[in-house]
């Protein structure tokens, strides 16, 4: 047999070889998961959010609570929108095992209401396989949400944080299609670990670093609301929740409550939702 026939099977060989192996993980071969996150519009009528859980397969605590939200507060309404860290780590929708009960509690519920899910800036290599598992839907970063007669644009927040570049160029690299693709060519294992150890000198980075580059950039926020024509603003990322009026603005600014867990199965957390016609804050403890 000639050598460039040789060549051409061989080829072909170990095409069908890697494309039957990444079937076989449920994984795709160009998998982009910052990508697959497209719906940019959704129409909600009676919506509960939240954000900033960072919940993962170390802390069975933690998920409990989310459970115990997800059975008493959260089946009151008929949409749930989580707006990012959800998960304090996310390496790749292979990684649904690790946190099977917490899947499983988000698929129950997604029989009976809607969920959506925007990635934040620890868990945005979740993907369409984790999305469909769940029965969720990835929106884009940021989201047009209209409630009745009310534009509210949604964001995780940390794209607003513009005083921070050297953030906002990783936040940009880690989203690119060849990053999570280089990654997602890595062992799970060997992820999970990088990710572990990222997170650990990610606190140490924090206490370092100075406030207002952790908080949003006003300049950022009045440009959104001129792009979109927003009547509210909505996010969560900088663990500062309350309602702030914005200068020059009927527009209000949304700050999501973080869900901090403390000792001796101590919580602290909240949710937003709508209360006669108006946006308030709740919490759930």
């Amino acid at each position: 047999m000639p050598e460039g026939v040789c060549l051409r099977a061989f080829l072909r060989l170990s095409a069908t070889i890697t494309l039957v192996v990444f079937e076989w993980l449920n994984m795709s071969l160009f998998s982009c998961p910052a990508r697959e996150a497209v719906t940019d519009r959704i129409v909600l009528d009676n919506p509960c959010l939240i954000s900033d859980l960072h919940l993962s397969a170390e802390e069975s605590f933690h998920a409990e609570c989310f459970e115990r939200f997800l059975n008493t507060k959260a089946k009151d309404y008929r949409e749930l929108v989580i707006l990012g860290d959800f998960f304090d780590y996310w390496v790749g929708d292979d990684a649904i095992g690790t946190v099977q009960h917490i899947v499983d509690a988000l698929k129950t519920y997604a029989k009976t209401h809607k969920v959506f899910v925007m990635h934040g800036n620890r868990d945005f290599m979740l993907g369409n396989r984790f999305a469909q598992t769940c029965g969720a839907t990835l929106l884009a970063d940021p989201c047009v949400a209209t409630v009745g007669n009310e534009t509210v644009l949604l964001s995780h927040g940390d794209i607003w944080c513009t005083h921070d570049p050297d953030y906002q160029t990783v936040r940009n690299r880690v989203r690119s299609f060849w990053w999570q693709w280089l990654i997602l060519r890595l062992p799970l294992t060997k992820r999970l670990s990088i990710a572990r150890n990222a997170r650990e000198k990610s606190k140490k980075k924090k206490t370092q670093k100075e406030a207002y580059k952790m908080d949003v950039a006003q300049e950022a926020i009045d440009s959104a609301i001129r792009s979109f024509s927003a009547s509210s603003i909505i996010h969560g990322h900088t663990h500062k929740p309350g309602t702030y009026s914005l200068p020059d603005s009927d527009c209000v600014r949304i700050v999501l409550p973080d869900w901090r867990f403390g000792e001796n199965s101590h919580l602290e957390a909240g949710f937003l939702a709508r209360d006669n016609g108006a946006w308030s804050l709740s919490r759930f403890v």
